[in-house]
């Protein structure tokens, strides 16, 4: 019984192929572990609040857009017993720059 260690012989040297095996081995274990914990994660992910509320934001914000743009660029009654009436913008300010316009000419009439 004669033990090769004791003798004062050294192990065997790994090879080059033994040492890109194993190394090859553990960054594929590394991986697969990364790859199942990614895959078991992702269905069971919750949705944040914080992105259900800015969701709800972001619709809150399209409504009052679209009644910002219905209301800037069409004709409506603001009061009708007194007459007040919602013009598009465009035509607001024709409408001003023509008042301004004839109260100049009134204003350097002779």
């Amino acid at each position: 019984m004669s033990n090769q260690h004791h003798s004062g012989e050294l192990p065997p040297e790994p090879s080059d192929s033994n040492v890109l095996l194993s190394a090859g081995g553990w960054i594929g274990a590394f991986f697969l572990f990364a790859l199942i914990v990614f895959i078991a994660y992702l269905p069971n992910r919750s949705v944040s609040m914080e992105d259900e509320e800015a969701k709800v934001r972001h619709s809150i914000r399209a409504d009052i857009d679209a009644r910002q743009i219905r209301l800037s660029q069409n004709y409506d009654w603001v009061n009708r017993n007194d007459g007040v009436v919602r013009l598009p913008i465009d035509r607001a300010m024709e409408l001003t720059v023509r008042d301004l316009r004839a109260r100049s000419n009134e204003e350097n009439a002779p």
